[in-house]
């Protein structure tokens, strides 16, 4: 009964271990770093003194700043759904990327950019307002 026990924790820790979960990424090119997300009226505007900012939990799009410069009038989804993306837990992400120049955003907004050198893995917080009345 023992060795059972023993043979099922095993088993059990070894099943964990495999977890896929993007945050345990090994990354040789991209990014890493915190998402802080927060909203509220824009109309007076919210200094950024007095904005209250939580760690986003969610989808981040990493979208080639060619598409998004071509975009015109184009469909904001089918831009999203071309481009690469992670899952942020917790505030928390990283993200494997080709050399190129991107657009980050959550599904709603986009105005980080960032910039994928080969090679090199960049550090970067990003944070993100969206105005729920102008």
């Amino acid at each position: 009964m023992k060795k059972n026990v023993i043979i099922l924790i095993a088993f059990l820790l070894a099943f964990i271990g495999c977890d896929d979960d993007k945050n345990t990424l090994t990354l040789t090119q991209g990014i890493i770093g915190t998402v802080k997300y927060g909203e509220g009226d824009c109309m007076p505007p919210v200094f950024e003194s007095e904005r209250i900012y939580k760690n986003y939990n969610g989808v981040l799009y990493f979208i080639a700043k060619s598409d998004y410069d071509n975009l015109s009038n184009g469909s904001w989804k089918k831009l999203l759904d071309k481009s690469i993306n992670t899952t942020v837990i917790d505030g928390e992400f990283k993200a494997n990327l080709p050399v190129g120049t991107f657009i980050v955003s959550p599904a709603d907004k986009a105005d980080n950019v960032i910039v994928i050198k080969r090679g090199n893995v960049i550090r970067k917080d990003l944070k993100f307002w969206i105005c729920t009345s102008y």
